[in-house]
């Protein structure tokens, strides 16, 4: 299959880009405004969009809302709009926050993707790990003292890179039966992320935060019935054990 995939240079893309190829995909990275992707693509005769690019994270968005709803759903809105025109299928990445839409910014833009991509499949990632270095868990790993605090409410379901794109491939492979559905990618456990920062930075203990920030979610844990139906199973250890 033929796959343009937008922000293939993210932490997501650029683990999937080389996974499907793999599999034997053909992936070509989308590198423009995906507000402006159009129907000069269509020569290229692509199966199928992958869309990953977006603006993500819950506070920046209260600052940034007139931007992340450019960017995130009419950015979308056009990669929707050439796969309908071009007959193409679309996985687009929706988000767990979209759970809670009413949260947060962020949230809102991913909710209005799941709305208008019915005619495509989506999937929520839940807490992917190991991540940036910019991210709470390569931080706890590799830069303990940069983290300042922790949320003691806060539970997540953390799911590995490869279990993700793993995920991700059997949906590809079972697209055709599960158009118009919105599918979770992970473990279906939440850890504590007390839990967590205990196992990860045993001999540094940051502040612990015991009100739950405003507009965030308390707990994640993923639905996997359906990928379960796939066939599909996380293969990867507990994140507490890595």
């Amino acid at each position: 299959m033929n796959i343009i995939m937008t922000g293939h240079h993210g932490y997501i893309g650029s683990h999937l880009a080389p996974y499907l190829e793999e599999k034997g995909h053909i992936v070509y990275g989308y590198n423009g405004d995906v507000r402006k992707f159009n129907s000069r693509y269509h020569r290229y005769g692509f199966d199928m969009v992958i869309h990953l690019a977006a603006l993500v994270g819950v506070r920046k968005s209260l600052d940034e809302q007139e931007e992340y709803w450019d960017v995130n759903v009419n950015g979308t809105k056009a990669v929707f709009d050439w796969c309908k025109e071009h007959n193409a299928k679309c996985l687009y990445a929706s988000s767990s926050n979209a759970i809670e839409w009413w949260t947060n910014p962020y949230a809102m833009t991913k909710k209005v993707n799941e709305h208008d991509g019915k005619d495509f499949v989506g999937f929520r990632p839940h807490t992917v790990f190991p991540g940036r270095e910019d991210m709470l868990y390569d931080r706890m790993k590799n830069n303990p003292k940069s983290v300042k605090y922790i949320n003691s409410q806060h539970c997540r379901d953390w799911t590995h890179i490869e279990d993700l794109c793993s995920g991700l491939f059997t949906l590809i492979e079972n697209y055709d039966i599960i158009v118009g559905k919105v599918i979770d990618i992970g473990t279906g456990e939440s850890i504590s992320l007390k839990e967590v920062a205990a196992k990860m930075m045993p001999m540094y203990a940051p502040q612990i935060n015991f009100a739950n920030p405003p507009h965030e979610r308390v707990t994640t844990c993923a639905d996997t019935t359906i990928l379960k139906e796939l066939g599909w199973t996380p293969k990867q250890p507990r994140v507490v054990l890595k």
